[in-house]
């Protein structure tokens, strides 16, 4: 008989004599058949683990400019001018969602061929549209360490930058995380521009920076705004890290050739869908004149 054995069945034994017996009862000794066997016996409190707490994020609270915001074509005041845009951001969440719960996917990275094809605006509106959904906690993460535009949009400069968290190890990440009163939607960004922007996103900070996310906010679906994919390797590096792929052309704006390299370059990767900006494709009731008339996702 093991050391454990002999300790559990002692402690038994010892629990067992101080309880009083019942009337016309007597105390089951150990090695009666109806005694508790050694393998299901109870552990001594003194032996229980105590479950790991895991202490909830204190995001930043800062306010928007809502004026600023309505000219930046966010939809966060639900105007009645905005139901269009707001429905066809509704359809493209909901196509998403739809893939990437089939998939398992939780992370997803926003990226475009080239600048100005809107996909820091796309990012940021699906991330409001996606947090009325009600059933995650929608991260907002702006990794276009270049050109950062994510909280120009939303008119806030947080207290402290995403890029930090990159150039000083010692950096909590909790401290970076701000809410804009919107619930379930926490973001962090930059407002200035940094150089080495690839090599930042190449150091293990970005994985670290994931690990905590998943670790802390309860069901997470993070989004990150990525640099466009024909621009420098940024987009790239951190790729690997994302479960699939978004990808923003603008219709009149986008070349089909750039769209066709980019198409190519994020073939390694799964592909959540494509989001066409500025369509001019009427369908049926549904005709929005706020920048994009439509979002389509690929069948499949």
């Amino acid at each position: 008989m093991t050391i454990i054995e002999t300790m559990l069945q002692k402690t038994k034994a010892q629990r067992l004599a101080a309880q009083p017996a019942t009337q016309g009862a007597s105390p089951i000794p150990l090695g009666h058949p109806s005694a508790i066997p050694l393998a299901h016996a109870p552990m001594p409190l003194a032996h229980a683990v105590p479950e790991p707490s895991v202490e909830p994020l204190h995001p930043y609270h800062l306010g928007i400019d809502q004026e600023a915001a309505r000219q930046n074509r966010l939809l966060i005041s639900g105007v009645p001018e905005d139901r269009g845009a707001m429905a066809a951001y509704g359809m493209l969440r909901t196509r998403l969602l739809q893939r990437t719960r089939a998939h398992n996917w939780s992370v997803i990275g926003v990226t475009s061929p080239a600048p100005r094809d809107g996909k820091s605006l796309t990012v940021v509106n699906l991330a409001l549209s996606m947090a009325r959904e009600n059933t995650s906690t929608v991260v907002l993460l702006d990794c276009d360490l270049c050109n950062p535009s994510v909280c120009h949009l939303l008119g806030i400069a947080p207290p402290v930058e995403l890029h930090e968290y990159f150039l000083d190890d010692a950096r909590d990440p909790s401290e970076l995380f701000v809410t804009i009163g919107v619930d379930r939607l926490i973001l962090a960004g930059n407002t200035l521009p940094v150089d080495d922007s690839a090599e930042l996103l190449a150091s293990p900070r970005t994985k670290e920076l994931l690990d905590f996310i998943r670790r802390r906010v309860p069901n997470p679906f993070i989004l990150i705004d990525l640099p466009p994919l024909l621009s420098p390797a940024d987009a790239l590096v951190v790729a690997p890290r994302v479960d699939a792929l978004l990808l923003v052309a603008s219709e009149g704006s986008t070349p089909r050739t750039e769209l066709n390299k980019a198409l190519a370059i994020a073939a390694g990767f799964p592909i959540a869908g494509l989001v066409l900006n500025c369509s001019t494709e009427k369908r049926g009731k549904y005709t929005y004149d706020y920048g994009y008339r439509a979002k389509s996702l690929p069948r499949g």
